[in-house]
């Protein structure tokens, strides 16, 4: 395993100690239950990186033949997609991780989609969801930002890709053996609608701080473009645009409702807002987004009149005073409560709360604030 070095004050590097883990359940499963961006979703998808929505830990899977739960997978993810994504956690230690492995994922992959139902796997997520201390409602709004779906719409989007075979398959270990990554590669490159992926996670520890590197195998440019060519989309996406977004919102909403949201659309743009539609089947949308603000939605509109409050988008980038100034507008303007941590949060607010120009009048004091040079 290449080493990792530590770049001292004097411009001397010392090597890191390397980790083996001794506790699959700790070293390796909580650990991604924890921080699933582990699994690298922009060295899955450059273009698109991909985010993740943890449904269930241990996941049953029944057995065809008594229907009883006979296996269980390590961790059930779904992305923003509504792509199925089942990730195995091994040891490099455990034989297991080995050819054994491989069979072990393709029967999860084979038996589980024909038991679960949408119903079923909106329970785990709901589950999950309470959990992590947010609504099911607020992951999802997380997990597809600028986009709106109704969440039964999108769960069905995830049943549907469970029986289509459009899924992915992960490995996830501390380091993987050749013959493993050599069948994952060949496995990538034959199955069109399924992802094979491996998924190294190197461990590394230097005074008592320990390091993980995740690094990505199996997808070669050729196994992407054989995806990309024969890749099956259940239920069709759109691209909105401002004439589709606003016919559609007058068919949902009044008059008066329709002409507040077009103000706040004419307001972004004379304030040098960059506007990002939505691919939504149900509802249109578009995202209002500052390049001087971080270059992230600071809020998304939707045509069936709600807005979502991007605060979970906002990161270190941005001016620090912004969630704090933005969380008590939006309280005084919209006579709405948020949560503690809501810095955390997606809240939505109906078109009642800011139709009356209250939204326009906060967008102007961000302008004034945030956005004009002194």
């Amino acid at each position: 395993m290449a080493k990792v070095y530590v770049i001292q004050e004097n411009g001397k590097t010392v090597p890191m100690q390397t980790i083996r883990c001794s506790n699959e359940d700790e070293e390796l499963q909580r650990i991604l239950e924890i921080n699933p961006d582990l699994i690298p979703g922009e060295q899955i998808n450059p273009d698109d990186p991909r985010r993740w929505l943890i449904i269930k830990r241990e996941m049953p899977v029944p057995d065809p033949n008594t229907g009883d739960n006979r296996w269980s997978i390590d961790l059930f993810m779904i992305d923003q997609d509504a792509i199925p994504t089942f990730v195995e956690c091994k040891r490099y230690n455990d034989t297991r991780s080995r050819r054994e492995v491989v069979g072990q994922m393709l029967d999860y992959a084979a038996n589980g989609p024909y038991y679960w139902t949408r119903e079923e796997i909106l329970t785990y997520a709901e589950d999950a969801a309470a959990k992590r201390g947010f609504t099911l409602e607020e992951e999802i709004r997380r997990l597809k930002q600028d986009e709106t779906e109704p969440i039964e719409s999108f769960f069905q989007r995830v049943q549907d890709n469970l029986r289509e075979g459009q899924i992915r398959l992960v490995f996830f270990l501390e380091k993987a053996p050749q013959e493993l990554k050599s069948i994952v590669d060949f496995l990538n490159r034959q199955m069109e609608r399924s992802e094979v992926l491996l998924v190294e996670a190197r461990q590394y520890e230097f005074e008592g701080l320990r390091v993980v590197n995740p690094i990505l195998f199996g997808y070669t440019e050729e196994a992407r473009q054989i995806k990309k060519t024969v890749s099956v989309t259940t239920g069709r996406r759109r691209r909105w645009d401002q004439e589709s977004f606003f016919e559609d919102a007058k068919g949902k909403l009044s008059d008066e409702a329709v002409n507040a949201i077009r103000d706040v659309y004419e307001k972004s743009r004379e304030a040098k807002a960059e506007l990002s539609w939505g691919t939504g089947k149900v509802n249109g949308s578009f995202s209002i987004i500052w390049p001087g603000l971080g270059g992230k939605s600071l809020f998304t509109i939707s045509s069936d009149g709600w807005l979502t409050v991007n605060f979970g988008n906002l990161d270190d980038e941005i001016d620090p005073t912004l969630p704090l100034f933005l969380k008590d507008e939006i309280v005084s303007e919209m006579k709405v409560e948020l949560p503690d941590d809501y810095i955390k949060r997606y809240p939505n607010i109906q078109i009642s709360h800011w139709q009356n120009g209250e939204l326009l009048s906060i967008i102007e004091k961000i302008e004034k604030k945030y956005l004009r040079e002194s």
